[in-house]
């Protein structure tokens, strides 16, 4: 999935890689935690009627809230990844996470027009990548050593909840993706770019009882990303092209309330990452001499599978206006060992959440959460080139790979 042959190029592969982000939370580059109410439940939600951040999730939940309703908060991301090379008798630790600390924000809006009809409104960053590495971490490259990744994909989603009877819901809306950074260095070179995509997105939920079901879908989407590309410094600058492929995501959950205090829920979230198979890019004329030879369009094997993510979460009424919520996810990793790449580092990984809601009064609370993101040690022991001229996969990246992701959220919520 990652293009790095002598001088290796556009910001299409820049945007490719944005497919790891092994500093994001889920398989792939997939953020799912887009509330604070979903952070604290390891975003167990979809299936939640009464919590304002489940919204974000499952848009027809919109209709069990009446009036207007505000949900927003910050997320502070703090990876912590390494990677110790299998440099034969000197092995050699390097850290590889983009920044140390990354801030992304979020917010929910709801209005109801009237019994039936009620508008949401979501914003989100559900994609991201960064990732750093000092120049010749991968010396066996040379000047095509990876170094800095980072890619920045903001959802904006508007959609319209109708309620079907007293007990159920559905909502269609769509989708807006903005590619605002993209960034892709290696030891000699450096691009920049962006780009939109449209999707669109439905989901129903359905109240028993005790007993509530959630559904959602949003779909896939491909971003037309457009840029400049930089070899050595500024000796020489082109156009480059690719299309961003935003995957499908399915979540389906069952919740239900124990007792007035205790409810909880179980969630199944599918991503098909299985549109990213061959990725081809296109980029303007670099003369050769001076620069080397560089293929266009320039073609990239990535193999990716559909995956799964198991969620369960579940929130207690410690006291009437404080709720306490938990929850755990095991998120199964999309890319085949064959095609591994360091730019992604990508493995399973488990996710355990705490959180908290207080009740101030006047419809206003504040929230909380912390998530712990522990991805399983992967040491990568290949032998050769998966794909001739493609270091996806290869000896090039052999070594043990290490992440952990520490996420602290707050946010305020408010009915009208």
């Amino acid at each position: 999935m990652v293009f790095h042959r002598r001088f290796l190029t556009p910001l299409g592969a820049a945007v490719m890689i944005a497919l790891g982000v092994n500093h994001a939370q889920a398989s792939g580059f997939n953020v799912p935690e887009v509330s604070i109410g979903g952070l604290g439940t390891s975003n167990a939600v979809v299936a939640n009627p009464k919590m304002l951040g489940a919204v974000p999730y499952n848009p027809s939940l919109a209709a069990f809230h009446g009036g207007a309703t505000l949900s927003g908060g910050l997320l502070l991301i703090h990876p912590e990844s390494k990677v110790t090379t299998a440099t034969p008798n000197a092995p050699t630790t390097t850290k590889f996470q983009g920044k140390d600390n990354v801030l992304v924000p979020n917010l929910s809006l709801t209005y109801q027009i009237n019994n039936q009809l009620t508008l949401a409104f979501n914003t989100s960053v559900p994609l991201g990548l960064s990732t750093q590495y000092p120049a010749g971490a991968f010396s066996a490259l040379g000047t095509s050593s990876p170094t800095k990744t980072q890619v920045e994909v903001v959802d904006f989603s508007p959609s319209l909840a109708f309620r079907v009877g007293a007990n159920t819901a559905v909502a269609v809306g769509v989708d807006y993706y903005w590619v605002n950074k993209v960034a892709f260095n290696t030891a000699s070179l450096a691009n920049e770019g962006d780009g939109t995509a449209w999707g669109w997105n439905i989901s129903a939920s359905h109240v028993v009882g005790p007993l509530s079901f959630g559904v959602s879908f949003r779909s896939h989407a491909k971003a037309d990303i457009k840029g400049s590309e930089s070899i050595g410094g500024l000796l020489f600058r082109t156009w480059a092209s690719t299309a961003l492929d935003i995957p499908w995501r399915a979540q389906v959950g069952i919740r239900y309330q124990v007792n007035p205090q205790l409810a909880l829920e179980a969630d199944v979230t599918r991503t098909g990452w299985s549109s990213f198979d061959v990725l081809r890019i296109q980029h303007g004329a670099i003369p050769s001499p001076p620069f080397p030879a560089i293929p266009n369009p320039i073609t990239s094997h990535n193999h990716w599978k559909d995956v799964n993510a198991y969620r369960l979460g579940g929130t207690y009424q410690l006291t009437p206006d404080t709720e306490l919520r938990l929850g755990y996810t095991f998120d199964k990793t999309g890319m085949p060992d064959s095609y591994f790449s360091a730019r992604i580092a990508d493995a399973d990984r488990h996710l355990f959440s705490i959180g908290l809601e207080k009740q101030l009064g006047g419809g206003l609370a504040i929230e909380g959460g912390y998530m712990l993101v522990k991805f399983r040690d992967h040491t990568h022991a290949a032998t050769g080139f998966t794909v001739a001229g493609e270091p996806n996969g290869s000896l090039l990246y052999n070594g043990k790979y290490k992440s952990t992701v520490h996420l602290f959220g707050i946010g305020v919520t408010k009915q009208f």
